[in-house]
C-alpha cells in the first residue's frame, strides 16, 4: 500500500525500540492504535457469535426445521465447503482491491461481510421451511468466513512487526473470553427467552438478538476506512525508525 500522501498518526509512531519495550508498553502502544482496537472487538463479537452458533446450531436445526440426524449429515459438509469458500473469496477479495487502489479493502470486505452475515441470518430465524433456511444459513457462514482473513491481515498493517506477537496475544485473549461466554450466554438465555415447548424457539431468539451486533461489527470496520491509512502509515513509519518489517505489511 502506498501511504506516500497519508501522513502518520504521531501518537502511534514508535519512539522506542519494540524489542526492549514491556508487555506493559506493547500493550498501552497496541491499544492506541484506533484501527487495531477495532479489529480487537470485531474479531470478538465475530467469534462470540460463531461460538454460540458452533455449539446450539445443530440442536437448533433439528428442533426447529424437523431435521433427522441422516438429513443433517448431509448437510454440514455443504456448510463447511461455504464456510471454506468463503475464507478463500475474503482474502482474495481483498487483496485484490487492494492492488487495484482501493486501500482500505481490509476493513471495507469484512464489514460488509459482517453486515451480510446478519441480513441472511434473519430471513432465516424468521422462517420454518427448511427449504429457505438452510440456503441462507449456509451463505451466511460463507460471508461470516469472509470476514476473517483480510480482518486478521489488518493487524499486520497497522502493528509494527517487532509487536504482531504481543498485539495477537491481546486480541487473542479478549477473543477467547467472547468464545468461552457465548456457549453460557447463549444456553441461558434460550432458557429464559423460551416458550416451554423446547429449545428451538429459545435458541432462534437468542440468534436474532446476537445479530445487531454483527450489523454494528460492520459499520465499525466501514467507519474504521477514516482510521486505517494513517494508522498504516505510522506502522510504516516506526518501521522506518526501528528496521524495516517483512514485506506483508504493505501492498
Amino acid at each position: 500500500m502506498d501511504e506516500r500522501q497519508v501522513s502518520p498518526r504521531p501518537e502511534n509512531v514508535l519512539r522506542d525500540d519494540p524489542a526492549k519495550m514491556t508487555l506493559l508498553q506493547a500493550a498501552a502502544h497496541v491499544l492506541r492504535i484506533r484501527t487495531n482496537v477495532t479489529i480487537i472487538v470485531a474479531s470478538a463479537i465475530g467469534y462470540f457469535f460463531f461460538a454460540g452458533l458452533r455449539t446450539f446450531g445443530l440442536v437448533f436445526v433439528q428442533e426447529r426445521y424437523g431435521i433427522s440426524r441422516g438429513e443433517l449429515s448431509t448437510f454440514l459438509p455443504v456448510v463447511g465447503l461455504a464456510a471454506l469458500s468463503g475464507v478463500l473469496v475474503g482474502g482474495r477479495l481483498s487483496d485484490g482491491l487492494v492492488r487495484r487502489g482501493r486501500r482500505t479493502a481490509r476493513v471495507t470486505v469484512p464489514g460488509v461481510a459482517f453486515a451480510a452475515s446478519a441480513l441472511l441470518f434473519v430471513p432465516g430465524g424468521f422462517t420454518r421451511d427448511p427449504l429457505i433456511a438452510l440456503p441462507l444459513f449456509t451463505l451466511a457462514a460463507a460471508a461470516l468466513a469472509a470476514a476473517n482473513p483480510p480482518l486478521d491481515a489488518v493487524r499486520l498493517d497497522v502493528v509494527h512487526f517487532g509487536l504482531w506477537g504481543r498485539a495477537e496475544s491481546i486480541r487473542t485473549i479478549v477473543r477467547m473470553a467472547a468464545e468461552a461466554a457465548a456457549p453460557v450466554l447463549f444456553g441461558w438465555l434460550s432458557g429464559r427467552l423460551g416458550d416451554g415447548s423446547g429449545t428451538a424457539t429459545g435458541l432462534n431468539r437468542v440468534f436474532l438478538l446476537a445479530l445487531p451486533p454483527l450489523v454494528v461489527n460492520g459499520l465499525m470496520l466501514v467507519r474504521a476506512r477514516r482510521s486505517y491509512p494513517r494508522d498504516v502509515a505510522s506502522a510504516l513509519e516506526s518501521e522506518r525508525r526501528f528496521g524495516d518489517g517483512p514485506s506483508e505489511t504493505s501492498t
